[in-house]
């Protein structure tokens, strides 16, 4: 079985005050080692048959953790997630960016830029979602574009993740300590009376931005999991 691998880039647009997060994850579909029997069409025969197919299981491989220097403007920030798809140069790629802080006049920027980039690189295509969070039970869409998630969808995709072993950070990554060190502050409280969840260190206190970029690509990768599904294309 050939693994397929998908990167997805995953944006934390900070504020003025606040650090701005860039990440690259891998989602490197695994065998298991179990098979199913699905059910196709043979159209040679003309008979419903069925066939052996391996199941797999995603893990996802933070390869890459970046954090721009505070005050670094937004040009310069947009500048640096064109310069960092361009090295990638995957054919197809995903890339999943919070607005929520910043509005839309910055993701619109982000926009023109790609949609420029891309005119010029014609083999690659960019799946792209811009993510508002906030504290609803379901993702919506905005009008004009982009989703609204749910603070715990995001906050519960890496942690997940985590607790079953399919999130692995690599060592040599100068940043790497400082994300584990995050994901292991990043607590979920659940108020039994009300059954609504609370979120620590959110944007308060403790930096969570290496998090929350990690969040978004895993959000991402669990919710569309095919290559080239639409999460929110230009």
């Amino acid at each position: 079985m050939t693994q397929e691998i998908v990167r997805y880039v995953g944006v934390d647009l900070g504020q003025q005050r606040d650090f701005t997060a860039i990440s690259v994850t891998e989602k490197v579909l695994l065998p298991t080692g179990d098979y199913n029997r699905e059910p196709y069409f043979d159209w040679d025969s003309q008979v419903n048959r069925r066939r052996r197919v391996e199941v797999s299981k995603p893990e996802y491989r933070v390869r890459h953790l970046e954090r721009p220097p505070l005050g670094t403007s937004y040009v310069d920030v947009v500048e640096r997630i064109l310069e960092l798809l361009e090295a990638l140069g995957d054919r197809e790629m995903v890339l999943a960016v919070d607005t929520t802080g910043v509005g839309r006049p910055v993701a619109d920027m982000l926009k023109a830029r790609l949609n420029e980039w891309l005119e010029k690189h014609p083999q690659v295509r960019i799946t792209a979602a811009w993510i508002a969070i906030t504290g609803g039970d379901s993702v919506t869409k905005v009008e004009g574009g982009g989703l609204r998630v749910p603070k715990r969808d995001l906050a519960s995709a890496p942690l997940v993740l985590m607790q079953n072993g399919r999130l692995k950070i690599a060592e040599a990554m100068p940043l790497a300590e400082t994300l584990r060190k995050e994901l292991l502050n990043f607590k979920v409280k659940i108020n039994i009376s009300t059954a609504h969840d609370s979120y620590e260190a959110w944007r308060e206190g403790d930096h969570d931005d290496l998090v929350l970029s990690v969040a978004l690509a895993c959000w991402a990768g669990e919710r569309f999991p095919k290559r080239g599904a639409t999460v929110y294309s230009f």
